[in-house]
């Protein structure tokens, strides 16, 4: 890339957390709007800074949690029946067999107008472990980016996006030193990694952060955190940075 990307969290709390709304993010890739997940609360995040469905050109799903993938529905209805458009959708390919029969079918399927596939409301690209894409539209070359299978939910799917060969985006992953150490040493230089102050035995606990190499805290931006207990004050994050919903930060 030769010029910046800019990444906004949408929301940086869980799936219970109604003040700081879902781990989503939003991304201006020179000029072009795309989103990492579309959680349940992602439209009306978007709807409080200005901007809506005809504004977004795609969507990258890590997994299927209602607070991760909850607002594809909307998407696909909206884009059917008011705007008249597909947004793009690129999904890793695990998910292929998945999304579709036991997740969207059920709110989704229309046989009377022959709306019976993902492909019916989507343009929809299916992506493997460590297959490059790009987030763009038309011919700009976009942001390119690849994803990884990471452990969340033990025995279920879900994966992080490496983008630009140097930018880590966790989505909802345990703790793992070995795995940014190792992305470290191919050149990662910045981390968004989710974090929960409290106990979550299928995310990355504070504590387990502070663990982490002090070359990767001082690297590494917090998510999904929700709201920041009084006792933590920011001084007291070892190295880490917490993100805020709703700003905008350049890459």
């Amino acid at each position: 890339m030769t010029q910046p990307f800019l990444m906004m969290m949408l929301g940086v709390g869980n799936g219970f957390c109604k003040s700081t709304y879902h781990n989503n993010a939003l991304i201006d890739a020179q000029g072009r709007l795309f989103l990492i997940d579309c959680g349940a609360m992602a439209w009306q995040s978007l709807h409080e800074i200005g901007l809506g469905f005809e504004d977004i050109e795609g969507i990258f799903i890590t997994h299927l949690h209602y607070d991760h993938c909850g607002g594809l529905d909307e998407a696909a209805l909206y884009g059917a029946y008011a705007a008249g458009r597909k947004l793009k959708l690129w999904l890793p390919s695990p998910l292929n067999g998945v999304i579709w029969e036991k997740y969207l079918s059920g709110t989704l399927e229309n046989k009377v107008e022959g709306r019976v596939s993902l492909e019916d409301y989507f343009d929809v690209h299916w992506v493997e472990e460590g297959e490059s894409f790009s987030f763009s539209a038309g011919s700009s070359a976009g942001l390119t980016a690849r994803w990884l299978q990471t452990l969340h939910v033990p025995a279920k799917f879900s994966c992080s996006l490496i983008m630009d060969n140097r930018f880590f985006y966790s989505s909802d992953m345990q703790a793992d030193t070995g795995l940014l150490c190792s992305l470290l040493d191919q050149g990662i230089d910045t981390f968004y990694h989710d974090s929960s102050f409290t106990y979550n035995p299928v995310h990355a606990g504070f504590e387990e952060l502070c663990r982490y190499p002090e070359e990767i805290r001082n690297r590494l931006y917090l998510m999904h955190y929700g709201e920041v207990p009084a006792d933590k004050p920011e001084h007291e994050l070892q190295g880490m940075k917490l993100l805020r919903q709703h700003e905008w930060l350049a890459w």
